[in-house]
């Protein structure tokens, strides 16, 4: 029995510190920091809103951009700063492109009219990076963007810019050994979606106008939720 202080109550801090007592409390503070821990992980933490389920992929978290150059359309540098403070949707492609490339900035275009009729369309940019540089000369690629919406825009570099940038998101090509005449480049054809802190948010796997707008509607939603 513990003994009694001079107010006749238990005097606890007479207990001696057992190496058992010992071993109980440092238990006992380990399953409260534990606990406290989840609690502020469910409380606080927004990690807790799911992703949204999209046609493509959704990276979380996103991917930073690393640095790069190409040329713009109009003959200026165009770097990753560029991005900042907007929504971009990108596609790598080229101008002699018979059948992939006009078809998906076709859907493209579709897209960006749907999202502007819905009031989305106000801070986003579209840009077509030609993988094609031989042949696709800023001019050229400023008038054919434009061709599809005057909104989009497009931009190139030298094969080691280009090459680069495509490792940096996954982006396959091909260019013919010796190319000759109308030759066609092989590569990938999928949209991104880089986001306005400049990092890859989303890859858009089907380019159906309407899914496409729904899937970036989800994401606007899911950004606003998480940043809250």
């Amino acid at each position: 029995m513990q003994p009694l202080n001079a107010k006749g109550r238990f005097d606890i801090t007479t207990r001696p510190l057992t190496p058992r007592r010992k071993m109980l409390l440092v238990l006992s503070a380990g399953i409260l920091a534990f606990g406290l821990g989840l609690w502020l992980n469910f409380e606080f933490i927004p990690n807790r809103i799911e992703p949204p389920a999209i046609a493509g992929i959704f990276l979380v978290p996103p991917k930073p951009v690393e640095d790069f150059t190409l040329i713009d359309q109009n003959g200026q540098q165009f770097n990753k700063e560029r991005w900042r403070g907007k929504w971009t949707f990108l596609y790598f492609g080229y101008t002699f492109c018979p059948d992939v490339c006009p078809l998906a900035l076709l859907e493209l275009n579709k897209t960006q009219k749907i999202l502007a009729q819905e009031n989305l369309d106000q801070n986003n940019a579209y840009l077509l990076i030609s993988v094609d540089p031989d042949r696709d000369t800023p001019e050229r690629l400023g008038q054919y963007a434009a061709y599809f919406n005057p909104r989009f825009q497009g931009a190139t570099g030298t094969p080691e810019q280009l090459a680069g940038l495509a490792r940096q998101f996954g982006v396959y090509y091909k260019i013919p050994d010796a190319p000759e005449g109308n030759y066609t480049v092989d590569h990938s054809s999928t949209v991104m979606l880089i986001d306005p802190q400049i990092r890859l948010r989303a890859v858009f796997t089907d380019d159906k106008p309407e899914i496409m707008a729904a899937d970036f509607r989800k994401i606007l939603e899911y950004d606003a939720a998480y940043n809250k």
